[in-house]
């Protein structure tokens, strides 16, 4: 039985793994962990979503614009030119969601006692060391970060 991640072993490799994953699960869309992040396009729309539990924090994604659109399309079912603003930062929420569902069901395991809260959009200070990814989805940026610190 392989261990569940713990907000301690919770690395950047691991996140990367569930964000992965959620992102083939779920829209069918291929990325990869990226060694050299300044080579992908900056990222310019935001969203985040909180957690609360045994330890409180958050996940925040930082995308291309292209790829949130990329990701509403696939999501949608229909070609990226036919996806406006509003629609591609909607899905960057529903990921968030998604990712967000993925950590804490990795951290609370079979005994989840966390809650997931509402995606927002907008960009926010991780805090202090925070666990991060930058990945490569054909060719597009999507920055994952993960904060968290013991519940007060």
């Amino acid at each position: 039985m392989p261990n569940k991640p713990t907000t301690s072993n919770l690395d950047s490799t691991s996140l990367s793994r569930l964000v992965i994953d959620a992102l083939e699960r779920t829209a069918f869309v291929l990325a990869d962990p990226c060694e050299t992040p300044e080579a992908l396009p900056p990222a310019d729309t935001f969203a985040a979503i909180d957690f609360r539990g045994p330890e409180d924090g958050g996940i925040d994604l930082r995308a291309s614009r292209c790829f949130a659109r990329n990701l509403a399309a696939s999501l949608l079912g229909v070609d990226a030119s036919e996806i406006a603003d509003n629609q591609a930062e909607e899905a960057l929420r529903e990921l968030a969601n998604i990712v967000g569902g993925s950590v804490i069901t990795a951290l609370g395991g079979d005994d989840c006692r966390f809650s997931l809260g509402l995606p927002t959009l907008g960009a926010r200070d991780p805090g202090a060391n925070p666990t991060a990814c930058v990945l490569d989805a054909e060719g597009e940026r999507l920055e994952v970060i993960c904060h968290h610190a013991p519940a007060a």
